[in-house]
């Protein structure tokens, strides 16, 4: 281990522990008032309202953001050899409402920045395939989002333009970021491997999305994106602005969405069942002979999730959902990963008092191509619970077990723990 890993190591054990003391550290309050720190706590960012400044640009439609979540994990067993590792991303957005701002009707301007550092445990210990540290996205900062997003018909069609990611639209969907493997969060990783063109956060490319909703219950979106599958995404310059590939060509996506009770003043139990395609016209060499390439890759998705148990009245958020994907890529010469299943369940709210956090499990299979010689398929189950500290701080212990890494009987099923800490500044 390098000297800057293990300085980066120590630091996220650092943070750890000064979040964990901060926020049990609650000053008990004085006359019935809220002490300083009780305050502090409750505010939606931790560094408030920048002295006023940051209501004033609300008020001009400038809505700024900055994050910061790490993953603090290790592998006490199993795996090529044990090990820790850090992985942290420092997220800086911006949004604009250019309506509010200039008169521009149903215009949003967006940017933002991503930091990211540390170490890929999968990669240096363990061995596997689906990455356990969703915070991991190499050592480098980046811009992700340059974009503008025109909402039109009062919501019934929206156009965005720019860099951003695939993943922000398609192959994802908000139950899966209570979880910390990178499997499903932010976007099925499967499909990252299997085509490069395909990136999510903090990852963007070139692109355009429309987004049709002719009915509550209905919507269908189609993109399509500049995609290079030599580029190496993760060490890629963070300015790179692509368009210089030698083999370059479009990634092209469709999805349909049925939304089940999700209609305002709806009673019943929502939920959403979505099926889409890609295709990306790219050559693809082939696992056999990379000298043999063939044109095109495509694949088709299905993702479901319904609420099947709610507490509270409609809108509270409340309750038991589970949720399901299935991918298929069925060129075994070019697909890493020619079939990707995922099962999951998340209980928000499940004990009394504790209304934000969520409790979540899922178990990720991926069956490798039968032309890579000595991997079968490998297997996660995580259990996660999120704890909202406060507004602007959720820490999450997790727990990981990978049976067959990598797909190789040879390498010994592992064991991750650890937690993953989420700041909004």
């Amino acid at each position: 281990m390098t000297g800057g890993a293990r300085r980066r190591r120590r630091r996220g054990l650092l943070l750890l522990a000064a979040a964990l003391v901060g926020v049990v550290s609650i000053e008990p309050a004085l006359a019935g008032e809220p002490s300083w720190v009780e305050t502090w706590a409750a505010q939606p960012g931790a560094t408030g309202s920048w002295f006023g400044f940051r209501d004033t640009l609300t008020q001009l439609g400038v809505t700024p953001a900055i994050t910061y979540v790490t993953d603090l994990l290790g592998n006490p067993v199993g795996g090529r050899r044990r090990g820790v590792a850090y992985a942290g991303q420092l997220n800086a957005d911006v949004s604009v409402d250019l309506e509010k701002l200039a008169g521009l009707k149903g215009l949003t301007f967006g940017v933002s920045a991503n930091w990211a550092s540390g170490t890929d445990l999968s990669t240096d210990d363990i061995g596997n395939f689906f990455i356990v540290a969703q915070a991991f996205a190499g050592d480098r900062g980046r811009l992700y989002t340059l974009f503008l997003d025109q909402s039109l018909f009062d919501g019934r069609l929206d156009v965005k333009v720019g860099r951003f990611a695939p993943g922000d639209d398609f192959l994802s969907w908000p139950e899966y970021t209570f979880l910390v493997n990178i499997a499903l969060n932010p976007a099925i990783y499967a499909t990252q491997v299997n085509v490069p063109g395909f990136t999510a956060a903090p990852i963007g490319t070139w692109g355009a999305r429309v987004r049709a909703k002719p009915a509550d219950s209905f919507s269908a979106t189609a993109g399509i994106y500049y995609s290079d599958p030599a580029r190496d995404l993760v060490n890629t310059a963070g300015t790179d602005f692509g368009f210089e590939g030698s083999s370059t060509g479009l990634l092209a996506i469709a999805e349909f969405a049925y939304l089940h009770n999700q209609t305002k003043g709806t009673t019943g139990l929502p939920g959403s069942y979505r099926f889409g395609g890609y295709y990306d016209s790219n050559l693809f060499p082939t696992f056999a002979d990379p000298r043999v390439k063939h044109r095109g890759n495509w694949g088709l998705y299905v993702l479901l999730d319904q609420v099947i148990y709610r507490e509270g009245p409609p809108g509270s958020g409340q309750g038991l959902a589970l949720a399901g994907s299935f991918v298929v890529a069925p060129d075994q010469s070019i697909n890493t990963m020619p079939y990707f299943a995922a099962a999951g369940a998340v209980y928000r709210g499940l004990l009394p008092g504790r209304d934000k956090d969520a409790l979540a499990f899922a178990a990720y299979y991926g069956a490798f191509s039968r032309d890579l010689p000595g991997q079968s398929s490998e297997t996660v189950l995580e259990l996660t619970y999120t704890l909202a500290l406060t507004p602007w701080l959720t820490v999450q212990p997790d727990i990981q077990y990978v049976i067959n890494p990598g797909g190789r009987s040879s390498v010994k099923n592992a064991l991750v723990i650890g937690a993953q800490i989420s700041i909004t500044f």
